[in-house]
């Protein structure tokens, strides 16, 4: 990959668009003067970065971009070089940074160089979404800090292709002083996709870890994951996307949504049955649910029993296979001749996310069912309604079981921290933001999630 280095032509979205137009020109300007004075150098410059950010086995293979997509690339390599590349200039081997800040830099007015030198002081990190206002701006998560309190920036174009739950590499600039004080981002962005994700936390997680046993210096640490986080974004347009790997929190076993379908032939005798079992909790008109205590003390679904869609129905809902295999012979055993074995469906989440996703960036948290082709044959009415029992059935128990998105705590558990209850609002409006994705798709009324908020006891 030899593409042409940056310029201001082709990295304007390096000036923000919230900023002040004497600062949000610096970017551009340094970019100019080093394309201008120092055009080998310059050019050397982001050939090697590019090759730092590919993997070798990428790389080897002489990759290639589309205009749009080297675009992109040019804004981000061209953002990193102001604020962390070194060029050949002047016969040695300069830090840009503070080459382009010092005497023998370019002419800059006072705010430009504030904006140059606060690209190097701010840290690439990795944020989640956790509220989008559409040509306003967005809230900010740190995703490695769990003490980090929300931060709203400013944004204009990003904030309108941003969705909530989504997680991205970007620099948060502080601008303006006193009651014009606010934040803004410096104009690159790394987003990464759903199917993305686990790879990426898994790798830096890994990092942090191997950095606090050697005492790693707090610079040292800072390049190393902006690189990670650099290389990981880049890799996305090269490397094939990771299959879907959804796995029950509370067994650890592969996610698998099997339901069992029976005829009711004693209503009476059913219920009866049920209630004598101290861990089933329920009635026939909302129906049950089988729940154990597991050894870390949180009480965990083993079954969920609910009316069918025929006054003579019941089905049974479980999460795997094993749970749904185990589950039918307790079931059958306790129901007896009350009930009659009609049929077992079986959804296997990952697959149905790629159908619907395509690109793979569909949220792994929420149901997958609804993408079913029999779904195209029911009136809008009665698919919400089917789609709305399923989600419910879903998250019976979701306020008090492990999210992986929140560290494998509960969201019953994170709400009493001010991070935890941000990250736990994020994730229900990202819950929300791909229903309404899915009933505009599948031309259906909205399911509303308000029934976790108001398990939660929390507000919007």
């Amino acid at each position: 990959m030899n593409p042409p280095a940056p310029t201001s032509s082709n990295v304007s979205q390096l000036r923000p668009q919230d900023q002040d137009q004497d600062q949000g020109t610096g970017a551009g300007k340094a970019i100019d003067w080093l394309a201008e004075r120092h055009r080998k150098g310059w050019q050397r410059a982001f050939s090697e970065l590019l090759d730092l950010w590919l993997s070798d086995d990428v790389a080897g293979d002489d990759p290639q971009l589309d205009e749009e997509s080297m675009t992109v690339v040019s804004i981000n390599a061209g953002e990193w070089l102001l604020a962390r590349g070194q060029i050949h200039a002047r016969g040695g081997l300069r830090e840009i940074n503070a080459y382009l800040l010092g005497p023998d830099g370019p002419y800059l007015t006072p705010g430009q160089k504030a904006w140059i030198a606060l690209l190097r002081a701010r840290p690439l990190r990795l944020y989640r979404v956790t509220e989008v206002q559409p040509g306003v701006g967005m809230s900010l998560l740190d995703e490695f800090d769990d003490q980090a309190m929300p931060q709203m920036v400013q944004e204009r174009s990003g904030s309108q292709s941003a969705r909530p739950g989504m997680l991205m590499g970007a620099r948060i600039m502080p601008v303006g002083d006193g009651d014009a004080a606010h934040l803004v981002l410096s104009g690159a962005l790394y987003p990464f996709a759903r199917l993305r994700e686990a790879p990426l936390l898994t790798r830096l997680q890994d990092k942090l870890k191997a950095a606090a046993a050697l005492k790693l210096h707090a610079e040292n640490l800072r390049d190393l994951l902006e690189l990670e986080i650099a290389s990981a974004w880049m890799a996305q347009w090269f490397e094939p996307a990771p299959l879907p790997q959804i796995v029950d929190a509370s067994t650890g076993e592969p996610m698998l949504l099997v339901t069992d379908h029976y005829r009711v032939l004693d209503a009476a005798a059913l219920a009866t049955a049920l209630a004598t079992h101290a861990d089933v909790t329920g009635d026939a008109a909302q129906g049950w649910h089988r729940n154990s205590v597991a050894a870390d003390g949180l009480q965990r679904s083993l079954a969920a029993i609910n009316p069918g869609r025929e006054p003579d129905r019941i089905e049974v809902f479980y999460r795997t296979q094993r749970l749904a295999d185990e589950g039918r012979v307790w079931f059958d055993a306790l129901a007896g001749a009350a009930v009659r074995h009609l049929t077992r469906e079986i959804s296997d989440p990952a697959g149905a996310m790629q159908r619907a996703s395509g690109a793979g960036s569909a949220n792994p948290q929420a149901p997958a069912a609804a993408g079913s082709a029999a779904a195209a044959d029911m009136p809008p009415e009665v698919m919400a309604q089917a789609m709305e029992q399923f989600i419910r059935r879903h998250y019976a128990n979701w306020c008090d079981e492990p999210v992986p998105l929140l560290r494998d705590l509960t969201p019953r558990q994170c709400v009493t921290t001010p991070a935890g209850l941000e990250r736990v609002k994020g994730l229900l409006r990202e819950y929300e933001d791909h229903e309404r994705q899915q009933s505009t798709d599948q031309g259906r009324p909205v399911v509303s999630y308000q029934f976790l908020w108001d398990a939660l006891g929390i507000t919007r």
